[in-house]
């Protein structure tokens, strides 16, 4: 098995003490550095690790690179396109200062995304014993897996309302390990990610931060439009382990500022992309498909749209696509 970490920073220290905790893990696997800085600021090297920064994106990408989000956690999407031409097996995600839990980190998500998801197919219709009609063993469904959303232990990813709320109240969040339902999305959180490289065309990070009018967003909305391809498609996604120690809280006030012109945006994006219906029989087909559909509108949104078909033909020339399952419950993988 073979990873590509990629990992966004502005900081120097958080960086390197990134690095030194994850070494042991990370050390036969590619590690991408994506600084959110016009230039490199800092010198960091190993054999395993390669550092970019905005000159890179402009000079690897030309007059595309405005797709990639700058001033923010979202500049992390062009480690994904980068993690693709690495012909890897498996890209992960992961803020820099998030801290492992445990070790077998990667395995544990490797091993996620390469094992069936099962779930329900069949719901009795009362309590005590199934009626008339329900299979007595083939019960449920299997799916493949193409995203294993990690969580988190100590500092929660919470919103700047919720956090600010939570100070006051102390309740726990308690991570669940689940298939995330076919049909419901789900706050997709881009500190603990591993998804198959097949499914890059759609892991696009919104147009956040600099010059955007939202932020904190991206890989929420990139979530919700990843949930109805992937529902379409046939795929599954999981959430909860491994986990990883998430060790410092972002300032509540600052999120606040930044988050306030999304949530109102956040309360129906999701019923937009419901109302979609896709037709396309692969991941970067059905990314294009929803970028059309999409009924929203306004300056962003145009805006939005071009983005993501800059991002999708991004990997026009892809043979690692996953195709459609047109029969049955299984998903079969294109190699031609």
């Amino acid at each position: 098995m073979k990873a590509a970490i990629v990992v966004p920073t502005i900081r120097e220290d958080s960086i390197i003490s990134f690095l030194k905790a994850w070494g042991d893990q990370f050390a036969d696997h590619l590690v991408i550095v994506v600084e959110d800085n016009p230039e490199r600021t800092f010198d960091i090297s190993a054999p395993n690790l390669k550092h970019f920064c905005w000159a890179d994106i402009d000079s690897e990408l030309g007059r595309d690179s405005w797709i990639i989000p700058r001033r923010t956690d979202c500049v992390r999407s062009f480690g994904y396109y980068k993690a693709y031409a690495s012909e890897v097996d498996m890209i992960v995600t992961l803020d820099d200062d998030c801290y492992p839990e445990r070790h077998e980190f990667l395995l544990q998500h490797y091993e996620k995304l390469n094992h069936p998801a099962r779930e329900s197919a069949w719901v009795p219709t009362g309590r005590g014993p199934f009626p008339r009609g329900m299979p007595y063993h083939n019960l449920n469904r299997a799916s493949e897996c193409v995203l294993n959303h990690g969580l988190w232990n100590r500092v929660p990813d919470f919103d700047a309302i919720t956090q600010l709320a939570n100070e006051r109240f102390s309740q726990a969040f308690e991570p669940l390990d689940q298939v995330v339902p076919k049909g419901a999305f789900f706050p997709m959180c881009g500190m603990n990610l591993a998804f198959k490289p097949e499914l890059t065309p759609a892991m696009y990070f919104l147009l956040m931060g600099k010059d955007r009018p939202f932020d904190r967003f991206g890989d929420i909305w990139c979530g919700v439009f990843l949930k109805k391809i992937c529902d379409h498609l046939g795929f599954a996604i999981r959430s909860g382990a491994p986990r990883i120690e998430h060790q410092r809280a972002s300032n509540v006030w600052m999120n606040l500022r930044k988050e306030f012109p999304g949530y109102e945006v956040n309360e129906t994006l999701w019923q937009a992309v419901d109302s979609i219906v896709l037709t396309k029989s692969t991941v970067r087909d059905c990314y294009r498909d929803l970028a059309e559909k999409l009924p929203l509108t306004g300056e962003y949104w145009d805006r939005l749209r071009n983005a993501m078909n800059v991002w999708a033909d991004l990997f026009a020339e892809s043979k690692r696509e996953p195709t459609r399952a047109l029969a049955g419950s299984r998903v079969r993988v294109s190699t031609a």
